[in-house]
């Protein structure tokens, strides 16, 4: 379009209420900015300078003026009559932060506090890892010690025979037994070679196993050899009256290595094994007549039956 007063083109400008001509914003006598905060109102009512001078009626204008301003005070006062509640929102919300930092700071001092305590469980942790180490190392240790006892213990058995067998009587010469027993499986001996000889509860049995103990271990063990031979050792060769049962006459086991014995005998019956003896306070075990025998020394050696 063209301006009114200058015939020159432009792309925006203003037009005059009154007259209803294009001007440009500088024959206007106006900024771009400055028409842009009239608002519409008074852009409507906005008359170019000659028409101003023109005007038959300053009053007329001036209370088309005041009619405006008027108009942009309610706009405003209605824009501001949503502040007390913008007010109280904002209150709300500076009281809601304030809590939110509260708690923020409580928190932060809980996690410090955490923090603290993850280290020292961390520093423990470290300190029961080294000690697990040492327990480690002592249980070992400790079970070494209680192999090397049952050892000890089984070795100071080794002079020892364990009697099964014999009824429990009030009038008894222990001697007089072992003697008997000693000619009916055709070995005889001195009865002073006999360290001392006594009766012992069995486990879980009201009865008492007779054990003798030998000065000479060759003469035990060549007494065994021959009480195992004789397989109808009863009560009857010591004289007992009524029904005849079987004698036995082994190693004096201790308790582990009699129920070591135990577990070997089920195993090797499971597993078709042949033979199982003791020789020396030593479990042997062998599968056939013509399989090697081998020593269960442990309950890790039972493994070896399967």
């Amino acid at each position: 379009m063209k301006c009114a007063l200058c015939n020159e083109s432009f792309n925006d400008g203003v037009q005059c209420a009154s007259c209803k001509k294009q001007l440009d914003f500088r024959c206007a006598s106006i900024s771009e900015a400055g028409w842009r905060k009239l608002g519409a109102d008074r852009r409507a009512v906005w008359k170019c300078p000659s028409c101003r001078i023109s005007s038959p009626s300053a009053s007329t204008t001036e209370q088309a003026s005041l009619q405006v301003v008027l108009n942009e005070i309610r706009d405003l006062k209605r824009q501001l009559s949503i502040l007390p509640s913008l007010t109280e929102n904002i209150h709300s919300i500076k009281d809601e932060l304030k809590e939110l930092r509260n708690c923020c700071e409580y928190n932060s001092s809980l996690v410090e506090e955490f923090s603290h305590k993850l280290k020292d469980l961390e520093s423990r942790i470290t300190g029961l890892e080294g000690l697990q180490a040492t327990v480690h190392t002592l249980h070992r240790d400790v079970e070494g010690i209680r192999a090397e006892l049952k050892a000890n213990d089984q070795r100071s058995r080794l002079n020892n025979v364990e009697i099964k067998g014999v009824p429990l009587s009030k009038t008894e010469n222990l001697f007089d037994i072992v003697e008997k027993i000693s000619k009916k499986v055709n070995f005889s001996f001195p009865m002073t070679q006999i360290n001392y000889i006594s009766r012992i509860p069995m486990y879980k049995s009201k009865e008492k196993a007779i054990i003798v103990s030998f000065l000479n271990r060759y003469i035990k063990e060549d007494f065994v050899a021959a009480a195992r031979v004789c397989k109808t050792l009863s009560t009857l060769d010591l004289g007992f009256n009524g029904t005849s049962s079987r004698i036995f006459v082994n190693d004096h086991l201790n308790a582990d290595s009699k129920i070591l014995l135990n577990k070997t005998k089920l195993l090797a019956k499971q597993n078709s094994y042949k033979y199982v003896w003791v020789k020396h306070g030593k479990i042997h075990i062998r599968k056939d007549d013509t399989s090697k025998s081998f020593v269960i020394i442990n309950h890790n050696d039972l493994n070896k039956l399967t």
